[in-house]
């Protein structure tokens, strides 16, 4: 461990906190870093407290569940149908336009559930006028307990009675409504229509064309009943209304085959009349105009195609016999054999001509043999491809005349044709007319037939797929959501108020928050001593040096050793001191000083709280010779010295001069005093007055090696600590070191701080009390 001590900086720091200036350290920034651990520390700290706080959240919640009516809901179920699957739907829909089946609809349902106009319906029904959970003016008695209800389970019907009986019962205010107002009367059924509402759920089952319907009541028995009522109601209101739609059709369309029947025989009279003016027979002449037409039209497209077709054959022929150079094409347009049997001549005796010529002279005569041929042989294709232009230019007559004989033909009939459609279109006029009447007839007719069959089998399109039952247990208030729900928010404000008293905490209970918030090292913490006399208390560490007290003494001699000031030299004169009186200093002070001559050094007590001296009181020694005594020259040093008869201990007991106390302390005296004893003796302490009452302190400290300031655990304010060590830090003095006294060992280890007193609560074993 390093000797030095932990190098303190006097910052000037304009803060919240009391003072001025305050001690940093220069290995930490001040103020407590929030981390997640000590969070959670702070949390365990305070666990009995949110767990309480959880607890009576739960208890509050339990009582209050006690005092809310229990209130039960049944539920039933309705099937809305479409109507695609019966035969006849579709007729119908093209007679009124039905609308589609969709989920509009369904909404549209549900708004016919809820209206007010079946409430009422209902309400009337039940007779829930003198049902005082409806009507307010009845007097309200409590039902039965509903579990010995349930107990006896009676069937729908012979429960419907009984509530309806007991419903009955109350209709003492029947004779007072008939004596009411009309206006009165609607206000009050407007009232208890609204109050039905209120307890009546309806919604669509997602996905499908299911409607639920929910009521609630005070009553399981009432609940069931209503919402079986309300389901039936609607069944029975929905029957209602497609038999009066359908009588409602059937009586317009029997009117309307009256008017169609009218129609349909003055549109075929019409037809008749027509066609006997005009001596019009289907399917004679205008059937046989049509075909005659349509043949010609035929005939003349194929002569005209003939015809184009020989010109361009002709056109070809001339362009050859124009060109002898192109006969070798003649064979692809002229047919004729003599012409082919021609040009494949000539391509032999050209071959022929073109072999002698290799081996004669143009004046051979095989050579001149041979071109006299060829010659003979051209000027007979010539005048055969003359032949067929002159076949060709015949064909082309023949196809321009039938061409304009066909063309003839055709505008004859046409004219013909003209006359007759002149007729015939009156004639199609009037038969559509009278066909398009007699289909208008003949669907109204099957309709007319359909609508009658469908008030023999009419159909809700609606069906109770689950009538409601009795509910066992209350859907309000929910246990169980409640009870969680109390239970998250007491958790939340336990948690919630542990982090605000913890914040509002004042004192230290750990050596990290003195350090981290003053800027000045702990050297110690020292445990409480419980069940021991006052007279007793100074001989603690004697009798029992095998104690966590007298291990944590001895630890604090050995941390005041170790971190002397100077390197070479170990503490002798320390100091003792604290904020107020009664945190522990002088008992501190006889320990240490105890232990420390049991140990085998030479030890000097000093008592210099001239003002309330209690180092007598506390080793249970009088106080005739004492430090005034010497200091105002009375008596020699000598005769002041006290022993300790246990450890050997030498003491200056003190008495009580307030009016001189701070300057016999800070007279020259002192001074020597304490320098000569500082030769003699391998350690002297002073136990000095506290701080914030006396300045005695600040002047000893400055005599002194080190000094040691006692902080009540879980007592001392923190600014009354600030205050102090502001005293000492304005002179300038750095040798200053914590202690806390006083530490509750098992509340510190549940605090779970983690430093020296947790172990000495959690293993025990190594220490004797």
């Amino acid at each position: 461990m390093n000797d030095q001590p932990t190098h303190i900086e006097i910052n000037p720091v304009h803060s919240g906190r009391l003072g001025d200036f305050v001690g940093t350290s220069s290995a930490e920034a001040p103020g407590i870093e929030a981390d997640i651990r000590s969070l959670l520390l702070m949390l365990w700290r305070r666990k009995l407290f949110i767990i309480g706080t959880v607890f009576m959240g739960l208890a509050l919640m339990a009582i209050a569940i006690t005092f809310i009516t229990p209130r039960y809901t049944a539920r039933a179920l309705i099937l809305i149908e479409s109507n695609n699957n019966q035969p006849y739907a579709k007729e119908l829909q093209l007679v009124l336009g039905g609308a589609q089946f969709d989920t509009t609809l369904i909404l549209g349902e549900i708004e016919v559930l809820r209206s007010r106009t079946m409430a009422r319906q209902l309400i009337e029904r039940l007779d829930l006028m003198n049902d005082p959970e409806f009507n307010s003016r009845i007097p309200f008695s409590q039902p039965d307990n509903p579990e010995k209800k349930q107990e006896q389970k009676p069937s729908k019907a012979e429960g419907k009675r009984e509530i309806l009986g007991s419903f009955k019962q109350l209709s003492v205010y029947s004779a007072e409504i008939d004596s009411l107002p009309p206006e009165v009367i609607d206000r009050q059924i407007a009232e208890v229509v609204t109050q039905f509402l209120d307890n009546l759920n309806v919604r669509a089952i997602p996905g499908s064309f299911a409607i639920q319907v929910e009521y609630t009541s005070s009553d399981p028995n009432k609940a069931a009943l209503i919402a079986n009522a309300v389901v039936d109601t609607y069944i029975e209101q929905r029957l209602e209304e497609k038999f009066k739609s359908t009588k409602k059709v059937t009586d317009w369309l029997d009117k309307r085959l009256s008017e169609l029947r009218q129609q349909v025989e003055s549109s075929e009279a019409a037809v008749q009349e027509y066609k006997v003016r005009n001596n019009l027979v289907e399917g004679t002449r205008n059937v046989v105009s049509a075909e005659q037409l349509s043949e010609l039209n035929s005939q003349l497209v194929l002569a005209k195609a003939m015809k184009a077709e020989t010109e361009a054959r002709l056109a070809q022929i001339q362009a050859l016999s124009k060109s002898p150079s192109k006969f070798e094409n003649a064979s692809s347009i002229v047919n004729s054999a003599v012409i082919q049997n021609l040009k494949q001549q000539e391509v032999t005796l050209m071959g022929r001509l073109s072999e002698l010529s290799s081996r004669y002279g143009p004046k051979h005569p095989h050579i001149i043999k041979a071109i006299a041929e060829l010659e003979e042989i051209r000027r007979a294709l010539q005048l055969e491809l003359g032949k067929v232009v002159d076949q060709t230019r015949n064909e082309v007559h023949f196809a321009q005349a039938r061409v304009e004989a066909l063309e003839g033909g055709l505008r004859e009939l046409s004219g013909q044709r003209q006359e007759d459609n002149e007729a015939m279109i009156r004639l199609r006029a009037l038969e559509r007319e009278a066909e398009a009447t007699r289909l208008i007839y003949d669907t109204f007719l099957e309709a007319y037939k359909r609508s009658d069959n469908q008030e023999e089998l009419q159909d809700a399109q609606a069906r109770v797929i689950s009538y409601a039952i009795v509910p066992q247990a209350p859907s309000y208030p929910n246990r169980m959501l409640l009870l969680s729900l109390s239970a998250a928010i007491s958790l939340f404000i336990g948690l919630a108020m542990a982090i605000l008293i913890e914040k509002l905490d004042n004192t230290f209970r750990s050596a990290n928050q003195l350090e981290n918030m003053i800027g000045f090292p702990c050297f110690a913490m020292i445990p409480a001593v419980e069940g021991v006399q006052q007279n007793e208390l100074s001989g603690y560490t004697v009798t029992k040096p095998s104690s966590t007290v007298a291990e944590s003494v001895r630890t604090l001699r050995m941390v005041l050793n170790l971190r002397s000031p100077q390197k070479d030299k170990k503490s002798k004169v320390i100091t003792i001191t604290s904020s107020f009186p009664g945190e522990g200093k002088t008992t501190l002070s006889v320990w240490m000083a105890r232990l420390a001559a049991k140990s085998g050094e030479k030890v000097i007590l000093i008592d210099a709280d001239l003002r309330r001296p209690n180092v007598h009181r506390t080793m249970g020694e009088n106080n005739d010779s004492s430090l005034v005594d010497y200091l105002t020259g009375q008596k020699d040093l000598s005769s002041v010295i006290h022993k300790d008869p246990i450890s050997g201990l030498h003491v200056l007991f003190g008495r009580s001069v307030p009016n001189s106390a701070l300057d016999l302390l800070s007279g020259d005296k002192m001074k020597k005093l304490v320098a000569s004893l500082q030769q003699v003796y391998d350690l002297v302490i002073l136990d000095s007055p506290a701080c914030l009452a006396v300045s005695d302190a600040r002047v000893l400290a400055m005599m002194s090696d080190q000094t040691l300031y006692g902080v009540a655990w879980d007592r001392t304010p923190r600014e009354v600590v600030m205050s102090g060590v502001k005293q000492f830090s304005d002179m300038g003095y750095r040798n200053l070191a914590f202690v806390l006294t006083n530490v509750d060992v098992q509340r510190h280890v549940r605090y779970g701080y983690g430093d020296t007193v947790y172990y000495y609560g959690r293993y025990k074993e190594y220490y004797a009390t």
